[in-house]
Parts: C-alpha cells; sequence; structure tokens
C-alpha cells in the first residue's frame, strides 16, 4: 500500500467523550470540579452543541460525569467508566490528546517465529498491520500490530478502524480484558515514513505489547515506536 489509508474513524461524539474520558484521567479535570459551560467546551473542541451533549450524555450514562440542572456538569469519577482507549498509554507532552491512525499496510502473512501463538488454534498465517499513530494531528508512534488470521481470511484497510480493540469487538466479538506492556528503546524500522520524526535505525521509545481476552486467549502481539520527543508513556495508579 504506497499511500496512506485513514483508518475508519470514530463518529464524532465518541471522539469528544474519548478526548474528555482521556483529559479527566490525566487529571485536567478532578473528581467533583466542574467542566466549562456546554458553548465554552463546544467552542474550545470545534463542535457544534448538540455534538457536545451527545458526548456528555454517554459520559453521564457512563458515571464519568454529572449534570446537574441549573448548576453544570461536573466530573463524577475518573476511573468510572469503560473507554475505548483504555488501555492507550501514550499521550503528548501538553495533554493527552485524541488517537488516530493512517495504515501503511495490511497483510496476511505467515506467523514469524517472533510472533507469539495467537488464539488456540495456532493458525500458520497472521494479519500484521503497519500504521502510522497520531496524537490530535501530530505523528507520535509507528505500530506494527499480528492479530489471529482464523477470524478473517479477508480484510481491507477500509474495515480498520482507528481503535482495533473496537474493532476486533465489533467485527469478530473479541474483548481485550488485559494487557502487558514492556518498555525499552530500540531503532526505528527501514518502514518508517517521513511523517515520524525518527530516521530508520535511529533510536527511539519502544513497547512491546501482548493482548489477551477475559479467557485468557492471546488475541494481539504488537510493537510500537514512539518519539518520546513530542509524546510519552502514561500509566496512572490509584488506591
Amino acid at each position: 500500500m504506497n499511500a496512506l489509508a485513514r483508518a475508519k474513524p470514530l463518529p464524532i461524539y465518541l471522539q469528544i467523550s474519548e478526548l474528555l474520558t482521556r483529559q479527566i484521567r490525566a487529571g485536567h479535570w478532578r473528581t467533583g470540579e466542574r467542566l466549562p459551560t456546554e458553548a465554552e467546551l463546544a467552542e474550545s473542541l470545534g463542535v457544534a452543541v448538540g455534538t457536545l451533549r451527545k458526548s456528555l450524555a454517554l459520559l453521564q450514562e457512563q458515571q464519568v460525569l454529572e449534570r446537574i440542572q441549573g448548576s453544570g456538569t461536573y466530573v463524577r469519577s475518573s476511573q468510572s467508566g469503560k473507554s475505548i482507549y483504555e488501555f492507550f498509554r501514550l499521550e503528548l507532552r501538553e495533554g493527552p490528546g485524541l488517537p488516530t491512525a493512517k495504515i501503511l499496510s495490511l497483510k496476511l502473512v505467515a506467523r514469524p517465529a517472533e510472533v507469539p501463538v495467537l488464539g488456540a488454534s495456532a493458525h500458520p498465517e497472521a494479519w500484521r498491520v503497519r500504521r502510522l499513530r497520531f496524537l490530535n494531528s501530530t505523528p507520535v508512534a509507528l505500530e506494527e500490530i499480528w492479530f489471529d488470521a482464523r477470524h478473517h481470511d479477508k480484510l481491507k484497510a477500509k474495515n480498520l478502524g482507528d481503535s482495533m480493540y473496537l474493532f476486533y469487538q465489533t467485527a469478530f466479538n473479541v474483548w481485550i480484558s488485559r494487557v502487558e506492556d514492556h518498555i525499552s528503546a530500540a531503532a526505528v524500522p527501514d518502514w518508517r515514513v517521513k511523517a515520524f520524526g525518527i530516521d530508520s535505525g535511529d533510536v527511539s521509545g519502544f513497547i512491546v505489547r501482548q493482548s489477551w481476552t477475559a479467557s485468557g486467549e492471546l488475541a494481539e502481539f504488537s510493537n510500537t515506536w514512539f518519539d518520546p520527543q513530542v509524546c510519552r508513556y502514561s500509566s496512572r495508579l490509584s488506591a
């Protein structure tokens, strides 16, 4: 695939709800704090008030926000709700940012030895996705994602979305419930694209991730090269 293919974007209201959730979990707004007015928030996010209200209603349903008539919208909890980007750990240095992606290639290939067995059937082939990951409009990472070929033997880039975990849910009824990350540094691969700020062969931040279903089946294996000059890996824990 020679040109970058835009991954299928989330609906705008979901993009806004995910961005607000990431901002709340990053501490931009804290539990009990009132958000700006709907008009102010819609203007700052560049969306219509009606779209924002749909996002806020979803977050209220997920118990992330509480909307009090005549008073405003308040953060109910930074831990409530199930975010689409629950396990996405990269953030811009100035704030979380909304993840999006462009697809560099999608291929069904023989599973290499360094990729662990995916699923329960030890299928000899696996889907390999290579993507350029953005936060807001800033390119921050290269991703190489592997998933089980037994789910589907024919896919096109247009089938994939910004969120691979959401894609697994909707396309295969596969839900990721646990991930394990190993963070280090590694040389940027030779399939790097110019938009990524580090040259091939130079060292970048590096994440190896394995993702499992609730039944303990390995559903995905991925390598991510990220630019530490523009983003960081963040994991927040609370008692």
